[in-house]
């Protein structure tokens, strides 16, 4: 039994006649009538009563009848599905990503791909850089949002956004002279700083002379901001950050240093070639 005799069984079973069944199906009366019987032989059951005004099914051919068409449906909806996964329409993402990557992702092109393509999944994991970097080498995800700097080989990347770092100012500390700060101009007031630059922030320091009071050190840079909200200190973060989520009682001053910038970039295996729906979510950005 396969699929081409079941559907033909089921064109003459819906048709009620042989010939118009073949008329239907765009083929003669013989070879279909020799199909049937074939069903028949190899089910070893009659499955239809013939007369001359027809045919109607036996009770062994109304019970085919029904699983022919879930099979047959069945058939249709795995052989559409599987095209979906393959054309990157459907399927399952892991995606890592850095808390301070908002206003980076969702993008609209993402918006797009999910409402074009219902059918495509997307599970997030939040994590910082090395953490994440760490789940793409055990493949425990397809693809992360991570922040300069790092080291880690092997990786295909795309550059999503440069910024720089900026302070969030509570107005309790805001005496400074300029709209825009130096890195000296945050030697007199507590900082608040997030620990994934915390290294590259006492180079700095160092490099300059400064020391500074370093009143926290946290691992997310929306809790940095919330802490200056809280006017327990200076916020330094990427400027995405500041601008989504700091509130009306604090300033944002951007800060004059070159070497503290930051990049956001969208990386995978570099030896691993990219499935059509992961290869879709790259595109998005």
């Amino acid at each position: 039994m396969n699929f081409r005799q079941l559907e033909y069984f089921l064109a003459v079973a819906d048709a009620g006649q042989i010939t118009a069944a073949a008329h239907h199906l765009h083929m003669a009366q013989p070879p279909l009538s020799y199909q049937i019987k074939q069903l028949e032989n190899e089910l070893g059951v009659p499955l239809l009563n013939r007369a001359a005004s027809g045919v109607t099914l036996t009770p062994a051919g109304q019970l085919l009848r029904d699983y022919a068409r879930q099979l047959i449906d069945l058939r249709e909806r795995a052989d559409s599905q599987v095209r979906s996964l393959g054309q990157g329409l459907a399927g399952v993402l892991s995606v890592g990503v850095v808390s301070s990557s908002m206003g980076a992702t969702p993008n609209a092109k993402l918006r797009t791909l999910t409402r074009h393509y219902p059918k495509v999944q997307i599970r997030l994991f939040e994590d910082n850089t090395y953490g994440l970097l760490d789940r793409l080498e055990k493949h425990l995800i397809d693809i992360a949002i991570v922040r300069t700097p790092f080291t880690a080989p092997g990786l295909a990347s795309k550059v999503l956004a440069t910024e720089n770092m900026v302070a969030v100012v509570p107005q309790k500390y805001d005496h400074f002279a300029g709209a825009t700060l130096q890195v000296a101009d945050l030697a007199d007031v507590p900082l608040i700083i997030y620990r994934r630059f915390e290294q590259i922030f006492q180079t700095t320091f160092d490099e300059q002379g400064i020391q500074p009071f370093i009143a926290c050190t946290c691992d997310d840079a929306r809790t940095a901001v919330q802490w200056a909200d809280a006017r327990m200190g200076v916020a330094v973060v990427p400027q995405t950050v500041a601008e989504e989520i700091s509130g009306a009682t604090t300033a944002i001053r951007p800060i004059h240093y070159q070497p503290w910038r930051t990049t956001l970039k969208l990386v995978w295996p570099a030896t691993i070639k990219p499935s059509p729906l992961l290869q879709r979510f790259i595109d998005s950005y």
